[in-house]
């Protein structure tokens, strides 16, 4: 069956139609898939099953894999593949289980943050026939395209300061039960341009987060703190999203630097369970 490529949402979002993950994908397929995840931003693959060797190898056809530092996260017999789930084992989440609660990137607390994801969906809680936990996608291609020409020059060679701790911060602030990754790392935090131009498109896009940013770099802090807000709203804005339904067997792959995510928690205690890979940063 060829493989047809499938647009899902005006600004972000595309479906590849006869991907099957579970057997070899030819050359010349995958370059059309390739192709299709660079212009969309997001690229779904529905509707087969496949194993996490199929999502291990399908995922390093894009580049190299990323080990994620939370060890007691990562899946016994494949340290490739990141888990997230709320689902306990003797008292302990079997994954991270509050990844998403806040729009964000992945990783930009670090010098090098990560670059593109793939998720698989393991098991997908349901209500009354209704799958629980979408993920909402926003595209900060269109959102860096849609700004007045004055925004888009006051940004220029802007740096923007991102930290773990205001992810936890956030969290507790709401009464999450917020989970450290790493031990003594929440402090970490990284300076990137409030404007990155993607590797592969050429594109700008915005590089700012509800989720992680906390200042911009030169700027007074009630300017700031303002610029950040507007920026942040703007970026979500509904005509920039896809909003992902999911079905067991998923997998959902996004990129870091043209893509924001957030999941919504309407699911708990309905068990969840995700595997993730992470590409290194290109």
């Amino acid at each position: 069956m060829p493989v047809t490529i499938k647009k899902l949402a005006n600004a972000i979002g595309a479906e590849a139609i006869g991907l099957d993950l579970s057997k070899p994908i030819a050359n010349e397929t995958f370059a059309r898939v390739a192709q299709a995840f660079y212009q969309h931003t997001v690229l779904v693959v529905r509707d087969h099953e496949f194993s996490d060797d199929d999502h291990i190898r399908f995922s390093a056809r894009f580049g190299e894999l990323k080990r994620l530092t939370a060890q007691h996260f990562l899946h016994k017999d494949h340290p490739e593949i990141f888990v997230i789930s709320n689902i306990k084992k003797d008292g302990k989440y079997i994954g991270i289980h509050d990844a998403g609660v806040f729009w964000h990137s992945d990783g930009p607390f670090l010098d090098k943050p990560h670059g593109p994801a793939a998720l698989h969906a393991i098991q997908v809680p349901t209500k009354d026939g209704k799958a629980l936990g979408d993920t909402s996608f926003s595209s900060t291609i269109a959102a860096y395209d849609a700004l007045p020409a004055l925004m888009k020059k006051k940004l220029e060679g802007l740096r923007a300061v991102h930290s773990l701790s205001r992810r936890h911060t956030l969290a507790v602030d709401k009464g999450i039960d917020s989970t450290v990754l790493t031990q003594g790392t929440v402090d970490t935090m990284a300076t990137h341009d409030l404007i990155r131009v993607h590797p592969h498109s050429g594109r700008k896009c915005l590089y700012i987060t509800e989720g992680y940013t906390t200042e911009i770099i030169g700027m007074p802090e009630n300017e700031s703190k303002e610029l950040i807000s507007f920026l942040t709203q703007h970026c979500i804005k509904p005509e920039f999203q896809y909003v992902h339904s999911w079905r067991t067997h998923d997998l959902v792959m996004w990129d870091n630097i043209s893509a924001q995510h957030k999941a919504s928690f309407d699911y708990d205690p309905l068990p969840r369970l995700m595997h993730r890979t992470t590409l290194v940063n290109p």
